[in-house]
């Protein structure tokens, strides 16, 4: 996704989210502001004040364990320095994730993520899985 000059919150998180998803690490960290970043992704990190570090917990959880993965905005919330996205996530398990190794099962799962925004950059997140229905459905 192409940024225009002064991007709105939804562009910028749009942009930024694409890199993720693409694995554009790089191009990721190009849409950020890492001095005053921070970030917690609920059960899965404590709060985290450097990308890179966050980045690699992207990798640890949401990458390496999962194939084919989809995301789906369901609900947007736009505000002047943050979007909330609510979205429904679907991807095959690859790999271990809870502590439980590969089933190659196919699961889905909501997610909501605030993303905060200021002077034209990401400056961190809040996210929460439904862990409880992903373990779930890799357990019964």
């Amino acid at each position: 996704m192409e940024l225009t000059a002064d991007p709105t919150p939804l562009e910028l998180y749009r942009a930024w989210n694409d890199r993720l998803l693409a694995g554009d690490i790089k191009g990721a960290a190009e849409l950020i502001d890492a001095e005053h970043w921070l970030e917690k992704c609920l059960g899965l990190t404590e709060w985290l004040t450097d990308f890179e570090v966050a980045v690699g917990h992207y990798v640890k959880n949401m990458v390496t364990p999962w194939a084919d993965l989809s995301m789906t905005e369901e609900e947007v919330v736009e505000g002047a320095d943050a979007v909330t996205v609510r979205f429904r996530v679907e991807a095959t398990h690859v790999g271990e994730f809870l502590g439980l190794p590969a089933t190659e099962r196919r699961v889905a799962f909501q997610v909501i993520r605030i993303v905060r925004v200021a002077g034209g950059r990401v400056t961190g997140q809040w996210a929460q899985l439904d862990l409880w229905g992903i373990h779930q459905q890799l357990t019964q």
